[in-house]
């Protein structure tokens, strides 16, 4: 029976797959000073948007965020299926970003509420969700969450518990304390940046079931019971966006392991999943289904 045709005991249709964090709005400033329109962003979108289009489930965002916060701005490819539930109170989180030299620059602008586990919807979601994606922007969740949820398989985006907000508003990276991360999550991934600044890769392991650390164009290292898998890069057809890419790959990643409990098919997949993403701006990288995975994957010689 497909999970969408019965309801729990909360009243509330199971998901598969459920992305919790900020939603955000992203504003390009570029070398002429000229800001763009704000694109729609967050780790909470980008991996519910890619499992929903992979698979064709259930999904849902939990977020803190204004009411008029929308999935895909600018697209005409809502699912139907996707509910975002939002604190109609919150206000919203806005970043803005500019290349200075080699460097990406960040500022942010304002932000939403944190969210707590008692947030409308999540007090509910987060027990009926087969899979969950913590992907704080901030530091939104708090670094013992992984109680809220009851998920078969969680994986957490650490990014935001890596981003220190100065007085500014600029963003820099600093590593968070791992001593308060509370675990076990099913899967953990790190940026390249962010396994250097943490320095610590045993103590996100012990954290995690699966350890993935995602090394841009040089592909990523999953570390699983004791071994460390390499794996390759799939060559995008051009690069013009990066926004989300990690967020893409950990998604990709997830809905393929729990298919095929193979972390190298599971990795190559999401290697090709994040090519495409780096292939188009903003949410619009997302991969459009399965289809279009595959067909990369095949081009770039499978597994």
């Amino acid at each position: 029976m497909n999970s969408s045709s019965h309801t729990d005991q909360s009243g509330f249709p199971p998901l598969k797959y459920l992305g919790v964090g900020y939603q955000s709005q992203d504003i390009h400033i570029d070398a002429a000073g000229e800001r763009s329109e704000p694109e729609h962003g967050g780790a909470s979108l980008y991996t519910a948007l890619t499992a929903w289009l992979l698979t064709g489930e259930r999904v849902g965002v939990v977020s803190a965020t204004g009411p008029n916060s929308r999935s895909r701005s600018g697209d005409d490819k809502e699912p139907g299926n996707l509910e975002t539930s939002a604190d109609p109170d919150g206000e919203q989180t806005i970043f803005e970003d500019w290349i200075d030299g080699d460097f990406r620059k960040q500022r942010l602008i304002s932000r939403a509420p944190v969210i707590d586990s008692s947030l409308g919807a999540l007090a509910q979601r987060a027990r009926n969700a087969s899979t969950v994606f913590a992907g704080p922007l901030l530091d939104e969740l708090p670094l013992d969450c992984r109680s809220w949820f009851w998920a078969d398989f969680a994986c957490l985006i650490p990014q935001g518990w890596f981003r220190y907000v100065g007085a500014d508003g600029l963003i820099t990276l600093t590593a968070p304390d791992i001593t308060s991360i509370t675990g076990p999550w099913d899967l953990i991934v790190l940026s390249n940046d962010e396994a250097m600044i943490s320095g610590d890769l045993e103590g996100w392991m012990r954290l995690s079931r699966m350890l993935a650390v995602t090394h841009g164009s040089n592909g990523a290292t999953v570390y699983l019971d004791g071994n460390e898998h390499r794996i390759k890069a799939v060559e995008p057809p051009e690069v013009v966006d990066t926004t989300g890419a990690g967020d893409v790959w950990s998604a990709a990643f997830t809905v393929r392991y729990i298919e095929t409990h193979s972390v190298t098919e599971a990795g190559r997949f999401a290697s090709a999943a994040a090519a495409i993403c780096v292939s188009r701006t903003g949410l619009r990288g997302v991969p459009e289904s399965r289809q279009e995975v595959e067909d990369l994957l095949a081009r770039s010689g499978g597994v």
